[in-house]
């Protein structure tokens, strides 16, 4: 039989991994929180849905998710401890983090002065540096996806989550899990080459955390349409709204006005190249 959301309340994982509570829904499934009874410390089980697990592809994407993120080794990026299954239920177990969602924060403050979000853009900079060099992209950037925790040593301090639709860079055909022609994650941060379908590199990464950059500086979308559709055929067409109309009369450094405008090009060969360039930028507008 299998299990159902409020039966894995209380359920121990591999004789290790305690579930305690729900903490959010993703994609591909439910993250809760759980205590692991060997190393005595809180940790989040993302548990795949019980309709996606029916889906080969859907089934896939969630294992991919658990090998994206093992593979990678930086502070910014969430850590990854396990994965196994659950009566035929795949699950994830990774670090638990202490911390609200820039989502949640934005929400509290609507947008973050330049001071203080350019430093938090670098570590998700870098952090996409290190996926990309490990053969990744993220395609799913933003504030959602990142959560900030203040600690004796650093303010703002940036981990990057959810890697449930990360895609392997020169995938070989054989195991692509979306065909060419599909379009995959959140239309309000999708580069145009994303919307059409188009093989993606990089470049995809950086037009999505654009966006990303110019809401949190903002407090607004930079293209928003009457609904998802409406929203990707804008960002085909349509230019970012002038930050003069998305927040008046608040000052933004003209550097990091550039970087945004470059960031959000419409043609990937007019934006940065890669994450390093980026990084380097932004770096300036300190």
């Amino acid at each position: 039989m299998k299990l159902s959301t409020q039966t894995l309340i209380g359920t121990v994982l591999s004789d290790r991994y305690e579930i305690t509570s729900e903490v959010g829904r993703g994609i591909f499934g439910i993250v809760f929180k759980g205590w692991h009874k060997q190393l005595e410390k809180p940790v989040a089980v993302k548990v795949l849905y019980q309709e996606v697990e029916a889906e080969n592809t859907g089934f896939q994407r969630f294992k991919r998710e658990a090998e994206a993120a093992a593979a990678l080794h930086h502070p910014n990026i969430v850590k990854i401890y396990d994965y196994g299954e659950k009566d035929g239920r795949p699950y994830i177990v990774m670090d638990y983090i202490e911390g609200k969602n820039l989502k949640e924060v934005l929400k509290d403050n609507i947008r973050l002065p330049s001071e203080r979000a350019v430093p938090i853009f670098l570590q998700i900079c870098d952090a996409l540096s290190h996926l990309h060099n490990a053969g990744f992209l993220h395609r799913d950037i933003k504030p959602d996806n990142v959560i900030l925790q203040d600690n004796p040593h650093h303010k703002d301090f940036v981990t990057l989550i959810d890697f449930g639709i990360a895609k392997q860079l020169n995938e070989p055909s054989h195991k692509k899990l979306t065909m060419d022609g599909t379009v995959v994650g959140t239309p309000a941060f999708m580069s145009p080459e994303q919307i059409l379908g188009h093989k993606l590199d990089a470049r995809s990464d950086i037009y999505a955390f654009g966006v990303f950059m110019y809401t949190v500086i903002t407090g607004v979308l930079p293209i928003r349409g009457k609904d998802s559709v409406d929203t990707m055929k804008k960002h085909v067409t349509d230019q970012p709204l002038e930050f003069s109309r998305a927040c008046p009369g608040v000052r933004i450094p003209l550097s990091l006005q550039i970087v945004l405008r470059k960031s959000l090009n419409k043609n990937p060969i007019e934006r940065h190249q890669n994450m390093d360039e980026l990084y380097k930028e932004l770096e300036a507008c300190l």
